[in-house]
């Protein structure tokens, strides 16, 4: 069993033309605290979205 409760690697999210988020990878240890935290149209909400599989990659 692994010791993350969150994975990802090289994630990319394009809308059109635009890049939204581009070769992200994340581990989040389980029974961690973290934030996600930057500047408007950073990609925080699309990341987000991804790992709620509301958008799927």
């Amino acid at each position: 069993m692994s010791e993350f409760a969150i994975e990802i690697s090289n994630v990319s999210k394009h809308f059109g033309g635009i890049k939204a988020l581009t070769d992200i990878s994340l581990n989040v240890k389980k029974a961690s605290i973290h934030a996600l935290i930057g500047e408007n149209g950073a990609g925080k909400s699309t990341l987000m979205k991804i790992l709620s599989g509301i958008y799927i990659k």
